[in-house]
């Protein structure tokens, strides 16, 4: 259990230091309504990612099977509850949350788009970080004219 704790926090930090520089400016990839496909994550972090991306009103139509859609997203979360120190001593009883999508074009195979986030006080909890993914997402929708 430890060991595999440990591999998925390792990958996700090779993922997370490997993509920041996608963060500065993300730049237009998708078309508008372009169809997606959100593949199934760990902790049901893509039923938030789901809601945040209509939330936040992202235009792309989000489809219910691979077979599909033009595009994939794949990602991985993970919380880390309040510990008895950081309830008694900072009087937080918030968690920490971390997250990481991408999005692979299913025609090329290309990653296009790629975003992760950490939110060390999340009061909201896999809802923050979704709606952190989705608003950075929407950015990377080319607007039709």
């Amino acid at each position: 259990m430890l060991t595999r704790r440990l591999s998925s926090v390792m990958i996700f930090l090779a993922f997370s230091v490997s993509l920041t520089f996608l963060q500065a400016d993300p730049k237009p990839v998708f078309d508008e309504g372009a169809k997606v496909f959100i593949a199934p994550m760990p902790d049901g972090f893509d039923t938030y990612l789901r809601a945040a991306i209509e939330k936040k009103k992202v235009p792309l139509t989000i489809v219910g099977s691979k077979e599909e859609a033009e595009y994939e997203i794949t990602g991985t979360s993970e919380t880390q509850k309040a510990g008895k120190a950081k309830k008694i001593l900072r009087l937080n009883w918030h968690s920490a949350e971390q997250a990481s999508i991408s999005v692979t074009n299913l025609k090329t195979g290309e990653i296009v788009f790629a975003y992760s986030v950490n939110k060390e006080s999340s009061a909201h909890g896999k809802q923050s970080t979704a709606e952190a993914c989705a608003k950075n997402l929407k950015k990377a929708v080319r607007k039709n004219k």
